[in-house]
C-alpha cells in the first residue's frame, strides 16, 4: 500500500529517506575498513576485540542515524499536509 498526499508524489519522501540510509551505510562501512587498514599499516593492528566494539559503536550510531532521518521523513510529511487544500 502506498502513500499519497494527492499529487503523486506519496513515497518521494520515503524513496529520498532510503537512498540516504544506504548512502550512509556505505560510507560508514567503507569507512571502518579504512581505518582498520590504517591501523594495520601503521603497525598498530586492532584485536579481533576492539574492531567488534569500533562495528558496535557504528551499528549504534547508525540505529540513531535511521531514526533520524524517519524524523525528518515525518516532519516534511507534515509540512506538505499543510501546503495540501
Amino acid at each position: 500500500m502506498s502513500r499519497s498526499n494527492g499529487n503523486g508524489n506519496g513515497n518521494r519522501a520515503l524513496e529520498n529517506a532510503a537512498i540516504a540510509h544506504v548512502a550512509a551505510a556505505e560510507r560508514l562501512a567503507r569507512g571502518v575498513v579504512v581505518a582498520f587498514g590504517a591501523c594495520e599499516e601503521v603497525g598498530v593492528p586492532l584485536t579481533d576485540v576492539q574492531k567488534i566494539a569500533v562495528v558496535e559503536a557504528m551499528l549504534l550510531e547508525f540505529d540513531g542515524f535511521a531514526a533520524h532521518l524517519g524524523e525528518l521523513e515525518r516532519v516534511g510529511r507534515l509540512l506538505n499536509d499543510l501546503r495540501t487544500p
